[in-house]
Parts: C-alpha cells; structure tokens; sequence
C-alpha cells in the first residue's frame, strides 16, 4: 500500500511524457501549439490532486466537472498511449526488417496519418467506454437447495464508487431495478462509496428509499478507508444499510444466515474489526442455515468454501478493460467475474456498477445480480 502511491504517479508521468513527446510534439507544428499542449498535458497530470482537493474545500458542482474532466482524460491518454505503442511498434519492425533482413523498407506513417491512426481510434474507443457505463446489466441466478422452508429474492450490488462523480445517476438505475424486482434483501459487498462523503447527505437519503422487507446489508471495500473510515461508515449507515464488520446475522423466518467481513486493507489503516480469517468469521454463521458469505475482494482460504453455500463479492469490475480481467485480475483472484462453483458452494463476483477511476469500461459492463435462492422441484 504504501508504494501505490508514488508508482502510480510515475506510471501517469511516463504516460504524459511518453504521449506528449511521441505524438503532440510531433503533429503540431507551431511552436507556441506544443507550449499550449504541453500546459494541458501538465493539467492532466495534476488533475488528481486539484480534484481530491476539490472535493474536500469546494462545492459538489465544481468538483464534478473537475474530477469528470480529469477521469476522461485519464481514460482517453490510456488509449492513446496504447495507439502509440501500437505505432512504435510496427516502426520497430520496418527498421528491423530493413536493417537485419534487408527488405524492402515498408511505410512509415506520416504526421497527418500519425494523427489519424492514434487520435482516432483513442477518440472513438473512450466515447464507446463511457457509453458502456451507461448501461447497467441485470445478472440473473437461480440455486436450489433444501436448507431453506421457502423462496428468497437478494438484489446484490457492488462498487457504487459514489463520490466526485459517481451519484444520483448510478442510485437511479438500482431504483429503477429494485422497484422492478422487488427483492426481499438487498446486499453491497463494499465500495460503497470512494471520496469526501460529508456533503453527500442526499446521495444517503436517495438509498434510504430501498426498503426491502428483510432488510439491506453492508460490507466495507478497500476505498472506504482511503479517505476516512468514520465518514464512510457514517454515510452507509444513513443509507439504511446494516454494516457487517466480522458479524453475522441470522433470519430464521428463512433459515439464513448471512456473515461479513472486514476488507484486508483495513490492515493499512489499523482500522480492522475482528479476525481476517474466512474460517473463523465464517464459524459464526448457524452451520444448519443457508450461509451466504459477503467478502469484497473474490478469494478464500483453502478448504474455506466448505463453511458457506454462496459467497458474493465484488472489487473487480471484470478488469473494467476485459483483456485486464480475462488475463490479468483471473490469476490475482478467484475471476474476475461471474459465477463460480467450488466443491458444493457457489462464488458470485460482481462486476459493480461504477467505477473507481475513469467513467469507462471496454466489454466489461456494470452489473447488478438477482439471486433467487428456491427449493427444489420434487
């Protein structure tokens, strides 16, 4: 944790450097159009700290359009320095195959087709990745078992990310499901909520209108504590949600019990309540009862799947970029997404409904799940 911060600025200043050098040094030509871009592209790379201090001393509506601004750019310089490398690339190859295979020398992109070839596409793939955000997956899943005397309908929701810039627009497409589906709970495996939640008063009161007849329930992500656990806990707990830290609950009118616990980041903080341990926060779940284990991040210790049936979880956003999840997070994690089963028990994992920096996703959709749990036909 305590490296994070300074590798991710120097990974955002190779990526300013290395965009700005490679392709706005080399298509502008006036000198005073590459001392303009240089100053935006220094924005850009400040643009998280103006935004962070934004949302601690000035209005939402500011810190929205700044923090906005500052996330599209981040998306879009992600795709842009990918098109260059691509471009960088395939030069390296021309001079290669000049030089040791004496072929042909094959084109090289000039300035215009340069500006062609990385704008473009860059432009083209961020508009369609904040599209993506838009458009809020219903997952449905059904699993029968005994061990409950009747039907049960759970709305799981995960990474909301509320803060700067994710808001009423993110709680208003889980109304428009909630109201539609009418589950009997509703559970949020963390990431609730990731900035200066203070002045958020009515982002609460908007999710204190789920009302689901068994209750709402909650467990803390990783992005809780980074910007203050007291504040944090206080919004959720407003919200309406039952905050499960190393707890477990049990509804007897369906034989269920459902158990939390505390995300290991806590550890950074010195913040944690209870026991890390699958196994021994799991023991306080009812053995007979259907046990539904709500954990943020997707993995376990071994042997630790015999102690629930269903374990939901979140953190992942599918790699928000697929390629990311498909090849990358599936070798962190138990997956990146989907469901999963080990042994008897099943793993959900969510793909969450915002998102934790840039407004974009590629092929990774936001989703929310409707879990039926049911007895089986006889």
């Amino acid at each position: 944790m305590r490296w994070f911060i300074p590798v991710f600025l120097l990974t955002f200043l190779f990526m300013h450097l290395y965009v700005y050098l490679r392709f706005f040094h080399i298509v502008l030509k006036s000198k005073k159009a590459k001392i303009l871009w240089a100053f935006f592209v220094f924005l850009g790379f400040i643009s998280p700290f103006l935004w962070r201090y934004a949302d601690l001393n000035w209005n939402s509506e500011i810190t929205y359009y700044m923090a906005l601004s500052g996330l599209l750019w981040m998306g879009f310089l992600l795709y842009l320095l990918l098109s260059l490398l691509v471009i960088d690339l395939y030069k390296a190859f021309v001079f290669l195959s000049k030089k040791f295979f004496h072929i042909n020398p094959l084109p090289t992109p000039s300035k215009r087709s340069l500006l062609l070839l990385v704008f473009v596409p860059s432009f083209g793939l961020s508009a369609y990745s904040y599209y993506e955000t838009l458009n809020l997956k219903v997952e449905r899943i059904k699993l029968y078992t005994d061990k409950v005397p009747q039907s049960i309908k759970i709305l799981h929701i995960s990474d909301l990310h509320l803060g700067p810039v994710m808001g009423m627009d993110k709680i208003g497409l889980l109304l428009e499901v909630y109201k539609r589906e009418k589950p009997h709970m509703v559970v949020s495996t963390g990431d609730l909520v990731d900035g200066n939640m203070r002045n958020k008063v009515y982002l609460a009161q908007a999710l204190a209108k789920i009302e689901p007849p068994l209750g709402k329930y909650a467990i803390l992500g990783n992005h809780e504590y980074y910007r203050g656990i007291g504040q944090a806990v206080d919004f959720i707990q407003k919200a309406g949600f039952r905050l499960l830290r190393d707890d477990a609950i049990y509804i007897k009118e369906y034989n269920l019990s459902l158990v939390g616990i505390e995300d290991d980041d806590c550890r950074f903080f010195k913040a944690c309540v209870g026991s890390l341990s699958d196994k021994e926060v799991l023991q306080k779940a009812d053995k007979n009862s259907l046990v539904i284990y709500l954990k943020h991040k997707p993995r376990i210790e071994e042997g630790a799947e015999e102690f629930f049936d269903l374990m939901l979880s979140g953190h992942t956003h599918g790699g928000v970029y697929y390629p990311v999840g498909r090849f990358i997070l599936t070798r962190l994690f138990i997956s990146d997404r989907g469901l999963h089963k080990r042994g008897n028990s099943y793993i959900y994992i969510s793909k969450g409904v915002g998102t934790g920096g840039p407004p974009m996703r590629l092929f990774s959709p936001p989703d929310v799940a409707v879990i039926e749990i049911l007895k089986p036909d006889r």
